[in-house]
């Protein structure tokens, strides 16, 4: 019984055990997520500031005044005359400018006559610069134009009695009101008031305030310079991107400081290796994993047509013994390859080492025929410019193998047939002729040893592209003998 309790026991914690284990689903590869990076590099919409209205220009929103009314003058002592028995008419000109939509500034003059205590009629001029502040300027932070405007405003100056000859200190104030008839042209309606000395009009108590002057006149404002106003942009957000733009640039910088630290450990890991393989006797079989020949001539990624050669060579001469004309010790004192009908072969040697199969092409025996297979340069249409500048590198390599081996080179240009005239079509195969021989001779072919030629428009190849092409061919150089 006691066995059966404890096996029983063992059994209840195995699957307590079991049953606290969570399984766990891991993912080796972890992917980074880039969208925050790929935002910091979109263009971010501009955000204004609430209620804040700045000027389209620093040197636009002037204006001029122009209005005409009546003016009152009520003096001390006042007079046996009523208001209205005291109205004489006058005029207002003004020049300002808005600062904001809210606040702005004038000189304004006034004046022509007014009725003084004795009822007398004189001549006055005032003169004097306001400060203005539009109580409803506010609306431009919400609306591009509006209509009405309405701007008490304060100032001082000086008023001239052309009759009695005083000019004493005035205090200007009062409130305009104006109704935007267009952008730049506005109605304007104003009631002000001046006050100065008691003097003014040569009656009353000098160095005391008490005569005043009340003015209500119409008249026209109009806009001059640029006009109008625009939100200003909150620049917070702008200031956050650079911040995060800043921290992910120094991100990168630390990124590219441990990236060449492991180029440095590699490129010293594969000059260990360059050594070992030169000891071994392996650098010359391996150095193409180096990039360069193990005899210091750099390396082109090429095409070697040499199989092709010597099968070609094999079909010509059925009875070739299969032995190479250059392994003078395999030769019979006869000459054996004689016997069946093989030409001699001619073995060019290179300043690099080894001689022509060593390279891209092998053993020719007319020099009629064109080494190896032709290579092709295609061009964009209508013009003699490549597709791809990267066909460059077959340039390099061919060049080097013509001056290399002192062969000729046949270059072919060619047009597509289905679009342009024939005559287009000839000048433009000539010019891609032209264009790749230039190419070659740049890079140290002799001029001699080019023979350039256009075909026109062709239709030979499918897709039509390719009949847009240049082709290049290798020939044996033969004195006397020009390759076809």
């Amino acid at each position: 019984m006691t066995k059966q309790i404890i096996f029983m026991f063992a059994l209840f914690c195995t699957w307590q055990v079991r049953a606290n284990v969570q399984p766990v689903q891991e993912d080796t590869v972890r992917c980074v997520s880039r969208h925050e990076v790929a935002e910091l590099l979109q263009p971010m919409p501009p955000v204004c500031l609430d209620g804040v209205v700045l000027p389209i220009s620093r040197t636009g929103n002037w204006f001029v005044s122009v209005a005409g009314g009546a003016t009152a003058f009520l003096g001390t002592p006042l007079g046996c005359e009523d208001l209205f028995g005291r109205v004489k008419p006058s005029y207002n000109l003004a020049v300002g400018k808005w600062f904001t939509p809210s606040v702005g500034a004038r000189i304004h003059y006034s004046g022509l006559q007014f009725k003084d205590g004795t009822l007398s009629t004189q001549d006055y001029h005032h003169i004097h610069a306001d400060l203005l502040w539009n109580i409803l300027g506010r609306r431009y932070a919400r609306q591009e134009q509006v209509r009405w405007g309405l701007a008490p405003f304060a100032g001082v100056g000086l008023l001239h009695n052309a009759t009695g000859g005083n000019n004493p200190f005035a205090i200007s104030y009062g409130v305009q009101g104006q109704y935007h008839i267009s952008r730049r042209v506005s109605a304007t309606l104003e009631l002000s008031g001046t006050t100065t000395f008691q003097d003014f009009d040569g009656y009353g108590r000098p160095n005391r305030l008490g005569d005043h002057l009340l003015s209500l006149t119409a008249g026209f404002t109009f806009r001059l310079g640029k006009v109008g106003w625009k939100r200003a942009v909150d620049a917070t957000p702008y200031i956050r991107r650079n911040e995060r733009l800043v921290d992910y640039a120094g991100f990168l910088s630390e990124e590219n400081r441990r990236y060449a630290g492991r180029h440095d450990r590699d490129r010293r890991t594969l000059a260990e290796l360059k050594k070992i393989l030169e000891i071994e006797g392996l650098l010359d079989t391996y150095s193409h994993l180096f990039g360069e020949d193990g005899d210091g001539c750099k390396s082109y990624p090429v095409n070697n047509y040499s199989g092709l050669n010597s099968l070609r060579a094999r079909l010509k001469h059925r009875h070739w013994d299969g032995t190479s004309p250059l392994d003078t010790t395999a030769l019979p004192s006869g000459n054996g390859n004689r016997d069946y009908g093989y030409p001699p072969f001619r073995a060019v040697q290179s300043e690099c080492g080894g001689n022509l199969t060593a390279d891209s092409t092998d053993l020719m025996y007319d020099g009629s025929e064109c080494i190896g297979a032709p290579v092709y340069f295609f061009f964009s249409l209508g013009t003699a410019r490549l597709t791809d500048t990267s066909q460059m590198l077959n340039l390099d390599e061919l060049a080097r193998v013509a001056k290399k081996y002192n062969l000729s080179v046949r270059v072919t240009g060619a047009a597509d047939s289905a679009t342009g005239t024939p005559a287009v079509n000839d000048s433009l195969s000539r010019a891609r002729a032209v264009f790749i021989a230039a190419e070659l001779e740049r890079r140290g072919v002799p001029a001699g040893m080019l023979i350039q030629s256009g075909v026109g428009g062709i239709a030979r190849h499918t897709p039509v592209e390719a009949n847009r092409h240049t082709r290049v061919e290798l020939f044996f150089s033969d004195p006397g003998k020009t390759p076809e």
